[in-house]
């Protein structure tokens, strides 16, 4: 791993000023360029300030970071509430973070995490450039955990039964008579959601439909995405009575945007989503789900972090809790065509 010393030689900088930048010391006179080069060697060069040092050298601080993609995301309350929980019980405090993109954060987190400023991570994995780079700060520091997605060789992957999860929602539909059902995915490269797609293809075929190529599209997990994913889906398969959707936040742009092309949701047209929070019951029309035991995600999540020996790669289900249906106003049988 390198030292300040490194990055200031490859920077042409000195050590002083790398240290601010990595500190995110707004006062700091440098040039746009300058300060772009030192973030980039900083992460080309594996960077890790040593927080623990400058803290007294203290061996344990007492907080678990966990870092989230999307704290306007209702999803993370549960498990951010279990993780929480769990922590109690060890003594610990939750530190909770964004993971936003931008290199200013990016240096932050790293300087925290890798420097030993946490006694571990816990982070919610989307695949991106923030992921691996934490993931490798970490790796050797502090136990590291993803949550439903990630690198299986880097860290332990806790996740939940999403090929379950997709299955039950895909049959609920089949159950109601409904034989051309779609699909709305988040990400195809993360577990989570390939995993409910899987379960979306099994619930199909266990009713005898084979799952048509126009069928499925990607939809993200923001409002506008799902409604977007919706347009684009009934555009190439107008003939679609109900879908599956992989996100809640992307379900409410599907329903917003199933209103204003003058579908009736459940009449016309058939919801479902995975996940639940209480905003579900307050839609209109409320929101048929699956709900994931996403407190006990976060509970099992600590534990691992916690553990006398934590695990370094592999990964573990949360199946403790099954997936559960709940029915309210989005989904009905088919209209007779």
């Amino acid at each position: 791993m390198s030292s300040n010393a490194d990055i200031a030689r490859a920077a042409g900088v000195s050590p002083a000023i790398v240290s601010r930048i990595v500190n995110g010391d707004k006062t700091l006179r440098v040039s746009k360029e300058t300060r772009e080069r030192v973030l980039r060697l900083i992460e080309e060069m594996d960077y890790a300030p040593n927080v623990a040092a400058r803290n007294l050298k203290s061996a344990k601080t007492g907080v678990i970071a966990l870092v989230v993609h999307d704290l306007t995301n209702s999803i993370y309350a549960e498990i951010i509430a279990g993780a929480h929980q769990a922590a109690m019980g060890f003594g610990k405090t939750i530190l909770v973070g964004e993971a936003n993109s931008d290199a200013f954060g990016r240096s932050h987190l790293e300087t925290l995490v890798a420097g030993r400023g946490v006694d571990g991570l816990i982070l919610q994995g989307a695949d991106t450039r923030l992921d691996k780079t934490l993931a490798r700060a970490a790796r050797n520091n502090v136990p590291t955990v993803f949550l439903q997605s990630g690198d299986p060789d880097k860290a332990m992957i806790i996740h939940l039964d999403d090929v379950e999860a997709g299955r039950m929602a895909t049959t609920h539909l089949t159950d109601l008579g409904h034989r051309r059902i779609g699909f709305i995915g988040v990400d195809d490269r993360l577990q989570f959601s390939k995993g409910r797609k899987t379960g979306w293809e099994q619930g199909l075929r266990a009713a005898g439909i084979a799952p048509d190529t126009g069928w499925d599209t990607i939809g993200g997990n923001q409002f506008d995405e799902g409604a977007e994913a919706i347009s684009r889906l009934l555009g190439k398969t107008p003939d679609l009575s109900a879908v599956v959707v992989s996100s809640f936040v992307g379900a409410i742009g599907v329903l917003a945007k199933l209103q204003d092309s003058g579908k009736t949701v459940p009449h016309d047209f058939s919801v479902i989503a995975i996940h639940d929070t209480p905003l579900a019951d307050y839609l209109r029309p409320a929101l048929t789900v699956i709900r994931m035991p996403l407190r006990a995600l976060g509970i099992r999540a600590v534990e691992e972090i916690c553990a006398a020996t934590p695990a370094r790669s592999g990964m573990v289900v949360v199946d403790q809790i099954a997936p559960q249906i709940i029915l309210r106003s989005s989904t009905a049988a088919p209209k007779a065509r």
